[in-house]
């Protein structure tokens, strides 16, 4: 048995972080509020079950960003199932299901990538589609570097200029 609990507790600190698993968005609204108070906007990947290139653009590219330290700590990461009925809050605290959500979002082309600030608007064009695999990640830094520089050049949360602090 012993022997066992040892096997199991190796092969636990050999799982890489990102084999963990990206976050289903449950609360929304909550997020937001981890948004407001830590200064990072939230990345939502739209993924759907019949939707390979959902699961490659998670695998290769969101959640190992998700694990990278050039943007774990800069941030939220979410995914959304347009095909799931699991319930969950948007931003507003409004209970929807995953399915609800993506429709409400406009959101029916899977994958989608959208980067929203506190208040559930969205901080840059979303990257629709996986048609270029080659550049996929320049094109998912690139956004998400814009939405985190919009986020620290306005107030997301009342939309007006940014509040110098020093």
């Amino acid at each position: 048995m012993k022997r066992l609990v040892t096997i199991f507790f190796l092969f636990f600190l050999a799982t890489p972080v990102w084999a963990v698993g990206l976050h289903s968005a449950t609360d929304l609204q909550q997020d937001a509020r981890e948004a407001r108070a830590t200064g990072r906007p939230i990345l939502v990947l739209f993924m759907a079950d019949s939707c390979s290139y959902c699961e490659e653009v998670r695998r290769l590219y969101v959640q190992p960003m998700s694990t990278d330290p050039a943007y774990r700590n800069r941030l939220i990461f979410r995914k959304v199932n347009i095909d799931d009925a699991t319930p969950m809050k948007d931003f507003r605290g409004r209970r929807t299901s995953q399915s609800g959500f993506a429709d409400a979002a406009g959101v029916s082309f899977t994958p989608t990538v959208r980067f929203y600030d506190a208040r559930g608007g969205q901080l840059v064009p979303q990257l629709r589609g996986y048609s270029s695999p080659d550049f996929y990640l320049a094109y998912l830094q690139d956004a998400a570097d814009a939405s985190i520089k919009l986020w620290r050049t306005k107030d997301t949360i009342t939309g007006q200029g940014a509040r110098a602090s020093f």
